[in-house]
């Protein structure tokens, strides 16, 4: 209950929803014109290359990077747990008789909580990074990791300043960036110990690169006598040819320029030969240069799979920004206790913070944005369902989950939830339809005649739970198409729900059980294809099977969205002008995971309608399956968005290719009080079919009259 509570807490934070909705909107204006221009994806495909292949050699890229620093004059210091990182930098600062500590941005710093304990010995530590200096101002942690201070507003921005400044201070962004310049310059100066992070580090040089924008990292690096660098140990390139598809990546990713306006390479402490050749450490910058690096599980992660994965995160930050989680609750309630969002979840995971990486699980809607935006494809997903699954399920997943698995008990059960919760809607809950004529009977299952050979071809429709529940009509609209391309379909009565539940609720188990139903299903109908309504079931059947049963392989391939089908196949409505408005709504899984995004825009201009879409990034609905029962006020919050975008179309008709979506925007409009009509792609075609088959029959019937006159 706590954590509704605290989302709640979220959603009405007026402030805390403008703030996010400005940044992630504001972001992804600059990442359109620049991540979508030519060569990005090829910068994309580099750097996922790249940190694939050195994750699974970071101790021998260490090792090397160590000698090489060291042999440039710096001092280096492996790591293992964040104590004997806070007590190296500790004994670094004792040693020098530090009083003040300057610092640019650094998450490894955040992660071994380094300014409550430096602090606590007795030393005064600021932050240089603007955003890092708002927050420590509030006496918060960061909130996002490449704008710590996301969640605030310029209001009060300026109020934490004023206090600081104890005097009044405007919320003009320029005149707050030039108090602070004010306020830090002589900080630097002053600074005993400089203290920064790193993005990369390079074995072959034993350099460290620093990627800044506001210039403090090079201020940090420079003006105090001592340099120390904390890095955490899956950031090391083997060269420097390896760091630059990465840094054009990370840049992109997390501001949208195609390049920022400080890249540091540092490699050991400045020096100079300049007087007969004598080599002399410590000119105009630092003395001596400390690299610390943390390990805190990294290098016993690298030896598994997922973690592997996990560790090629660049810390972009930019996969947060298009979340519809994120943007709704910010990264202090979604997230690790450290790293923020998705992923800082299944980086909580790797660095020992299970509570932190479980709380991201039960948040995330799945809706694989993030994996889609990442520009290492990392599935975070995906991930996070693993996490979920080698947790085990809770009593009420492994009870609710139960449901899905038993088809009778999945018919009580919606028929209850129908009558129980079909009048109210509090906090969030669903208005729920009736199911679909009671519960109508599947067409019986048909099999080929022995020794048929030849025929027409076998589509088997697969409905999926909400189909064959509340909306039946959407598999006999596919039949009727299907049928008039010569197509013979089967809907056995036996076939079991995708299992997308039972995954999403950590029932691994379960998920087997029903792939292993299914499959079974298909070997007896031995279809040529295998059609989808809903992009989800899609996905289970075509990805998740197969990692799961190996000779789910063979069906695999033959799985496809019912609407892409219908596009590809040319078996599109035809003689229509597309006049009517029609606003087409995402799923978030076919247009981020099948990667379908004009073929259903096809589909509904063959049936006469035009389509009017929302500017991206496409808003998620807030079903999301198992998510909304799980979160179901953040569920309605995401709706009220996506109603907005529909509103703001104009158009009287909603089509969508996702029965989940369906269910949602259905149900949230409360029934009969509906302001626009919503349909599954299936039905607008065979809408379109009718129409022009009634046309037809009307001019035979004209053109008769007009020869027997």
């Amino acid at each position: 209950m706590g954590r509704r509570r605290d989302t709640r807490k979220a959603l009405q934070d007026a402030g805390l929803q403008r703030a996010l909705n400005k940044a992630s909107e504001s972001h992804f204006e600059k990442y359109r014109s620049t991540g979508r221009g030519p060569g990005f994806q090829e910068t994309r495909d580099k750097a996922r290359a790249v940190r694939r292949e050195n994750v699974v050699r970071l101790p021998e890229l260490i090792a090397r990077f160590r000698e090489e620093a060291e042999k440039a004059g710096a001092a280096t210091c492996l790591a293992s747990t964040p104590v004997e990182a806070r007590n190296e930098v500790e004994r670094i600062c004792r040693r020098k008789e530090a009083r003040l500590v300057v610092k640019s941005k650094s998450m490894v710093s955040e992660e071994i909580g380094l300014n409550a304990h430096l602090e606590g010995i007795g030393l005064r530590v600021v932050e240089s990074d603007l955003g890092e200096w708002i927050v420590q101002l509030a006496g918060e942690r960061p909130s996002h990791i490449t704008a710590p201070a996301l969640h605030k507003t310029k209001e009060e921005v300026a109020a934490l300043l004023g206090r600081a400044l104890g005097r009044p201070v405007p919320p003009d962004i320029p005149e707050m960036v030039r108090l602070a310049r004010e306020e830090l310059r002589n900080v630097f100066l002053e600074a005993d110990i400089g203290l920064s992070g790193a993005n990369l580090a390079v074995a072959e040089t034993g350099t460290l690169v620093i990627v800044s924008n506001e210039g403090n990292a090079r201020l940090v690096t420079t003006l105090p006598p001592v340099h120390i660098a904390l890095i955490s140990a899956e950031k090391f390139v083997a060269d420097m040819e390896q760091a630059v598809p990465l840094l054009k990546a990370l840049v992109t990713s997390s501001s949208g320029l195609k390049m920022t306006s400080y890249v540091s390479f540092i490699t050991g402490p400045s020096k100079t030969t300049d007087i007969e050749k004598e080599l002399v450490l410590g000119v105009h910058g630092p003395r001596e240069v400390h690299i610390i690096i943390l390990d805190n599980g990294r290098l016993a992660a690298s030896r598994d799979k997922d973690g592997r994965e996990i560790l090629t995160c660049l810390k972009c930050g930019g996969c947060m920004l298009v979340c519809p989680v994120f943007r709704s609750l910010g990264g202090h309630l979604f997230g690790g206790p450290v790293y923020p969002g998705g992923i800082g979840g299944l980086l909580s995971a790797v660095t020992g913070s299970p509570h932190g990486a479980e709380r991201t699980a039960a948040y995330c809607a799945d809706c694989k944005k993030c994996e889609d935006f990442c520009p290492v494809g990392i599935r975070t997903g995906e991930l996070l369902l693993k996490l979920k699954e080698r947790r085990g399920p809770a009593l009420w997943e492994r009870t609710l989950s139960g449901l899905f698995r038993r088809p009778r008990w999945m018919e009580i059960g919606v028929s209850a939830a129908s009558f129980f919760l079909g009048p109210v809607a509090r906090g969030g809950l669903l208005r729920l339809p009736r199911p679909a004529g009671g519960f109508m009977p599947l067409p019986r299952r048909t099999r080929r005649s022995p020794g048929s050979g030849t025929g027409p071809v076998t589509a088997y429709l697969f409905q999926g739970c909400l189909v064959k529940h509340f909306f039946p009509e959407i598999r006999d609209s596919a039949a009727l198409l299907l049928s008039r391309h010569g197509f013979r379909t089967v809907c056995p009565d036996d076939q079991a729900c995708c299992g997308a539940p039972g995954r999403h609720l950590a029932a691994g188990g379960d998920v087997r059980r029903l792939a292993e139903r299914n499959v079974r299903s298909f070997e007896r109908e031995a279809p040529e294809v295998i059609l989808t309504f809903c992009p989800t079931g899609n996905a289970m059947l075509g990805k998740t099977y197969p990692e799961i049963l190996p000779r789910a392989e063979r069906w695999a391939e033959r799985v496809r969205d019912f609407t892409a089908f219908m596009a590809e196949r040319g078996f599109l409505p035809s003689g229509l002008e597309p006049v009517r408005p029609a606003f087409y709504h995402h799923p978030c899984h076919a247009l981020h995971e099948l990667r379908l995004r004009e073929e259903p825009l096809r589909a509904l201009r063959a049936s006469g309608y035009s389509p009017v879409v929302e500017p991206e990034p496409d808003s998620c609905c807030g079903f999301c399956g198992v998510f909304s029962l799980r979160n179901p006020g953040l569920s309605e919050h995401l709706w009220k968005r996506k109603e907005k975008a529909i509103l703001a179309g104009g158009a009287p008709l909603v089509v969508t290719d996702c029965p989940g979506c369906l269910f949602q925007m259905k149900t949230r409009q409360g029934g009969s009080g509906a302001r626009f009509e919503v349909k599954h792609s299936a039905e607008i075609m065979l809408r379109a079919i009718e129409a022009l088959s009634d046309a037809g029959q009307l001019t035979r019937k004209a053109a008769s009259a007009g020869r027997s006159l």
